[in-house]
């Protein structure tokens, strides 16, 4: 692995890592916190629509099926679970901790992890791509586990805890380039289409979902095409 992608893989870390200082000592307000969720999204939607799927649908149309049916049935049996462990965990004891969230959270940036290892074995720029996209996404992600937290904890958890999931993905992108190297074109094509859905799956039932939860304007919706487009000029740049 060359040495600009091992600080690639590092920027997701440091995005989160920022989330938990930011939510600590300054956190934004709800309008604008929806705005930049509302950029976020923008970004991995236009990542899986211009960079993962592109790939895949070139490789082999049924591929690119079955990845995708594959990612939904994952990502959704995964939304069962999580929310059957926050249920209990809102008719047990009080913890103050949201467990189910951050076992959701841990998941979602394993899942994350290994994608990118498959970006980064396909070549050109995806892995560039896909590691912009995921720091954009930790960090309102971060931000977004930092407010359920809530202020009881220590400070330092706000920090440590987005970090130490974070790390969840190095370890992922570690793994992929381990299990894919060397891999057929279309067992990576149907990753790569299995990850189309978590990004997505990722964007609209976390950060667009919350985003809308904490109040719209016309400014903040703007912000999803602003991150769409920022993308999509970024991937011409690279190309």
């Amino acid at each position: 692995m060359q040495l600009v992608e091992l600080a690639l893989i590092g920027v997701p870390v440091i995005a989160a890592g920022g989330a938990g200082v930011l939510a600590t000592f300054r956190p934004p307000g709800p309008r604008v916190t929806s705005g930049l969720q509302h950029f976020a999204t923008g970004v991995v939607i236009a990542a899986a629509a211009l960079e993962l799927l592109p790939e895949v649908v070139r490789e082999s149309g049924v591929v690119s099926v079955v990845g995708f049916a594959a990612g939904i049935a994952v990502m959704f049996g995964m939304r069962a679970i999580t929310g059957r462990l926050e249920d209990r965990a809102g008719t047990g004891r009080a913890s103050s901790l949201p467990w189910g969230m951050i076992g959701a959270t841990a998941i979602d940036f394993l899942i994350d992890g290994v994608i990118l290892g498959a970006g980064f074995t396909a070549g050109g720029h995806t892995g560039v791509l896909l590691s912009i996209a995921l720091a954009i996404e930790y960090l309102f992600v971060s931000l977004s586990l930092a407010g359920a937290i809530g202020p009881e904890p220590r400070k330092a958890a706000l920090i440590a805890i987005p970090v130490l999931l974070s790390l969840l993905t190095v370890g992922g992108t570690f793994l992929g380039l381990w299990l894919l190297s060397g891999a057929a074109p279309v067992t990576l094509a149907a990753v790569l289409a299995f990850g189309a859905v978590a990004f997505m799956y990722l964007a609209t039932e976390e950060l667009l979902v919350e985003a809308h939860a904490r109040g719209e304007t016309a400014i903040g919706s703007s912000a999803f095409y602003i991150g769409f487009l920022a993308v999509l000029i970024l991937e011409q740049a690279l190309r």
